[in-house]
């Protein structure tokens, strides 16, 4: 298995502006591979959409580079226009903050900024994927799928039980992410580590859509006197956030789009 992913790097890497087609025998001929192991990867590369094959039994870049491509620079774009708002979040709380995506049914951390208390929360390190299902950020993002889709993830998912308070029913889950989708905002009450608790609001593209989510992470005992006030914030922040996303792009801000069958 870890001899075949080495080799989709340098077969992606054949594919140019100058040869954007490539055929079985020449890719096989052009790497020194085996005809047979190159069939088969070019055709594992097609059946997840990095390679698209050709009427000939040709192939060439597939759609999913471009989706692949179009989420990386989202990523980017977002998280520079987030900044700002991030360190005037810490500045006016002083609490920990973080920026997160949605990558492979786990909450990515892309940015994040340490509060300045006395006594804070760490927070989870830029780069780490945690689960969705007990973490503010995951919820937000999570609520924000298709029907369908939450259907096949909560079918599969493991919900795992980090702490006496995280939520492992799927049933459960499923009725606070419609509290989260209908109060635009969602919670995680030590449903991660244990007395620390966080608050997130959604962040959206030009076009509405849900790209990543902002969230203020505090200790309990912090979190609870000012909850309200809190959520408030956090809830401006998202909007500020996608608001100079959408400017970025020199669109009008659209408010976040309703999934399908909900109402």
């Amino acid at each position: 298995m870890l001899q075949t992913i080495q080799k989709i790097g340098p077969v992606l890497d054949l594919f140019t502006p100058e040869r954007p087609e490539w055929g079985v025998a020449e890719v096989a001929d052009k790497l020194g591979l085996p005809r047979s192991s190159t069939h088969a990867i070019l055709a594992s590369l097609a059946d997840t959409g990095l390679l698209s094959p050709t009427a000939r039994g040709r192939y060439r870049i597939g759609w999913r580079i471009a989706e692949l491509s179009e989420t990386l620079r989202a990523s980017l774009d977002v998280r520079a226009q987030a900044a700002p708002v991030l360190r005037e979040l810490v500045g006016t709380f002083g609490e920990t903050v973080h920026l997160a995506v949605m990558e492979r049914d786990k909450v990515l951390y892309v940015d994040k900024i340490v509060g300045n208390h006395m006594v804070n929360v760490l927070g989870a390190r830029v780069g780490a994927q945690l689960d969705a299902h007990c973490t503010a950020v995951g919820k937000v993002l999570l609520a924000q799928r298709d029907p369908a889709d939450l259907d096949r993830w909560l079918a599969q998912a493991e919900l795992r039980r980090l702490t006496p308070a995280t939520v492992t029913d799927p049933a459960m889950l499923r009725n606070e992410l419609h509290q989260v989708r209908v109060a635009g905002c969602a919670f995680d009450v030590g449903e991660a580590v244990a007395e620390v608790h966080c608050v997130a609001a959604p962040v959206t593209d030009d076009r509405g859509v849900v790209v990543a989510a902002v969230s203020m992470t505090v200790p309990a005992s912090r979190f609870l006197p000012r909850k309200a006030e809190l959520k408030r914030a956090v809830i401006a922040a998202g909007g500020r956030i996608s608001a100079r996303v959408a400017a970025a792009t020199g669109a009008t801000p659209r408010p976040a789009r309703r999934r399908k069958g909900t109402h």
